[in-house]
């Protein structure tokens, strides 16, 4: 016998709106990402991705998102996300990154990104084939 399992899902933004129960699925097709409600986050929680996205212009972060820059461009994080959101970022050594023109990671214009005991409003990458991590707490993103 087979059954099926269906999981909530819709436009981005109606996903935005929506709040998920407790432990419901959910999915967004424009992202290719599942989501997992926890009764008060609008949107639910982003599961961590299996996929890279590739990078090689100006792209919006997808929460829960593994992505590789390709090029020298930049990377715009995300403002008003649930704490404990995270994103993963790598550069590919195709990409051509240096320490003179490296590729970036964007704070929303409200918040800064915290490394160690420095804050700024972007974080340069030009070492490629290292991941790094990028979590949302305290009000604001962190490596």
């Amino acid at each position: 016998m087979t059954r099926k399992i269906q999981f909530r899902r819709g436009t981005e933004n109606d996903r935005k709106q929506t709040v998920l129960a407790n432990g419901e699925p959910g999915w967004s097709p424009s992202e290719s990402q599942f989501f997992i409600g926890n009764g008060t986050a609008p949107g639910g929680i982003p599961a961590q991705m299996a996929h890279y996205k590739f990078i090689a212009t100006p792209t919006m972060a997808t929460l829960g998102g593994r992505h590789v820059f390709t090029a020298v461009t930049t990377l715009q994080l995300i403002d008003d996300v649930p704490e404990g959101t995270s994103l993963t970022v790598m550069l590919d050594v195709a990409a051509g990154a240096t320490k003179a023109m490296p590729a970036k990671v964007l704070a929303p214009a409200t918040k800064t990104i915290q490394k160690h005991t420095e804050a700024g409003t972007e974080y340069q990458m030009s070492t490629p084939g290292i991941e790094r991590t990028f979590i949302f707490k305290n009000g604001g993103w962190t490596v």
